[in-house]
């Protein structure tokens, strides 16, 4: 009789239809749910990279006219400071600020001494850069600053106020969160953070 029984019961072995649908639907579900971080928090990490570029190359100027002042260069145009410049045009709809300018601010000879504009003017540039595609400066309360040898000092145009600090602000296009700030305070330091509206 127990040998009977033996015969009689049935192994099934493996998975059902049904199990595998199942199991199928919740893998795509959480590769989906992966892919759409990694492409979110790819965006965020390019305009964090763009915000710490933007800070170097300002970093770079105050370098640069904390290294170099052309008094006794003999060449037609001297160099009185270095600094970078965001076009001043309002940002709208079909247009949108995604370049900056790296520029020398030559001095005025005419005038006898060596002073510059503290200002950009064509002619001046070193190099232009293009953001990333999908970053843009959406906001900004300077178009200019530039750092004046030997100290250096800074020159904000246009003009702050003594104790108010120029502020660059990057976001993502057609995003408005999070955005990306940096600072120049009056005295030259440079303060970068990521921020939620």
């Amino acid at each position: 009789m127990f040998i009977y029984k033996i015969k009689n019961l049935k192994f099934t072995w493996g998975f059902t239809l049904i199990e595998m649908l199942v199991t199928l639907g919740i893998i795509t579900l959480l590769s989906t749910m992966i892919l759409a971080y990694s492409r979110q928090s790819q965006s965020v990490s390019d305009l964090i990279r763009e915000g710490n570029r933007i800070a170097f190359e300002i970093q770079k100027a105050k370098s640069s006219a904390m290294l170099t002042l052309h008094e006794d260069s003999t060449e037609a145009k001297k160099i009185c400071g270095w600094g970078i410049y965001i076009d001043e045009s309002p940002v709208s709809q079909e247009s949108s600020k995604d370049s900056f300018i790296v520029f020398t601010d030559f001095c005025n000879l005419g005038s006898g001494s060596l002073i510059g504009n503290s200002t950009y003017d064509v002619g001046e540039e070193i190099e232009t850069i293009n953001l990333l595609k999908q970053v843009e400066i959406f906001e900004t309360n300077i178009s200019s600053v530039v750092f004046v040898p030997p100290e250096p000092s800074i020159k904000f145009y246009p003009i702050l106020p003594e104790t108010e600090s120029g502020n660059i602000k990057i976001r993502l296009k057609n995003a408005s969160s999070p955005y990306f700030e940096i600072k120049i305070s009056p005295v030259g330091q440079i303060y970068k953070e990521l921020k939620e509206t």
